[in-house]
């Protein structure tokens, strides 16, 4: 009876096997699975900073007033400044009591706290420092990052996608001629896009302006998966 489990267990298995090429999205005929790679590199030429103000106070209306008029104070500043207030964007305001927990399990509640999210645009990197500088004296207390970008984004990730189909294709001809065969229609494309790399996040230094906030490069990648058949 082991035996004969045995058996047919191989069975099975050689069965399977026979089948996994389709399973796969394989051709059963002679072909080619290739891949093509590419990643382009640009300078940063922009930046979003997101900024947050955070107050707490017994009266939640003190604490909403409070966190406006610092949101506005920056605003303003910004525009004084030669900035553009379109490119600031503020978030809904966030108002919830705060409470305080005793070893015992018991709380008080200690006020409500007033928490807004405001982020800025910038266009000009070496002004970086200056804008948060600005948005510290308006009263905005916590700088949470900087994310580095490239305005014309579009047109890297075009370049990028074109060089991995061209990679991919220059790999499978180079491949099918090292073997002495010619290079059929396309089977199957599997397209796999890599975007662009994490950006940049950083948090000022205590003392410093622009030393913290360097033009980062922005690396922009594909990738591609290609089954030829083969003549």
């Amino acid at each position: 009876m082991l035996k004969k489990t045995r058996l047919l267990g191989w069975g099975l298995l050689l069965c399977s096997l026979s089948v996994s090429a389709q399973e796969l999205g394989l051709p059963a005929s002679a072909h080619l699975v290739t891949s093509g790679h590419a990643a382009i590199s640009a300078p940063a030429d922009m930046a979003t900073i997101s900024f947050a103000i955070s107050l707490l106070d017994k009266d939640p209306r003190v604490a909403r007033q409070q966190v406006d008029a610092r949101v506005a104070a920056f605003v303003n500043a910004l525009e004084t400044a030669g900035f553009k207030g379109q490119d600031v964007i503020a978030g809904n305001l966030q108002l919830n009591p705060e409470l305080e927990y005793n070893n015992n399990g018991s709380s008080r509640q200690l006020g409500y706290r007033a928490l807004r999210q405001v982020s800025i645009r910038v266009m000009q990197l070496e002004r970086v420092g200056q804008v948060i500088d600005v948005a510290l004296k308006s009263g905005l207390n916590t700088v949470n990052q900087i994310e580095y970008g490239v305005r014309d984004a579009e047109r890297f990730r075009q370049q990028a996608r074109g060089k991995a189909f061209a990679d991919s294709r220059g790999r499978a001809a180079e491949v099918a001629k090292a073997y002495g065969m010619t290079l059929g229609k396309v089977y199957s494309i599997q397209y796999l896009p890599a975007g662009s790399e994490p950006v940049f996040a950083a948090a000022r230094a205590e003392g410093s302006s622009n030393a913290f906030f360097l033009p980062q490069e922005i690396r922009f990648e594909d990738n591609v998966s290609v089954v030829f058949l083969m003549e």
